[in-house]
């Protein structure tokens, strides 16, 4: 099974694991996208959605590009209890973006995510599945 290649690939899952071709979609897009598999396509699309709204809002104050992420991981959030990838992972759970101190780097800001206990938890072990997965492989 192959790495992901770049930012813009595509995950696809298949039996064993979560693999990437080069063509940009969304997880939640996908046909697989329910029960597991709607976690691990999630955490892509997450991470893609924050990197996109600070790229399209690079040239806008820091607290404008927090807010329009934050904007925008709502909306995807929504789309995942929308389509019901898995009601009982994303219904009535959030994540919060914020800037906090950089511990390496004083003076400067990392971003965030404070995410729903329930949701994390599962999250982290659909993570930590795979990586299991994949060292078997």
């Amino acid at each position: 099974m192959g790495k992901p290649s770049s930012a813009a690939a595509r995950p696809t899952v298949n039996k064993y694991s979560l693999t990437t071709s080069t063509q940009e979609s969304w997880g939640f897009l996908h046909p697989e996208c329910h029960g597991q598999n709607a976690l691990l396509f999630f955490s892509w699309d997450l991470a893609k959605t924050i990197e996109q709204q600070f790229q399209l809002h690079a040239g806008s104050p820091l607290p404008v590009q927090l807010q329009e992420a934050q904007k925008a991981v709502d909306r995807l959030l929504k789309q995942y209890v929308q389509i019901q990838a898995n009601p009982t992972a994303f219904e009535g759970q959030n994540i919060t973006l914020h800037l906090e101190e950089n511990e390496e780097a004083p003076g400067e800001a990392v971003l965030a995510l404070e995410t729903s206990p329930h949701l994390e938890s599962l999250i982290l072990q659909v993570q930590a599945d795979e990586r299991a997965r994949s060292t078997l492989n």
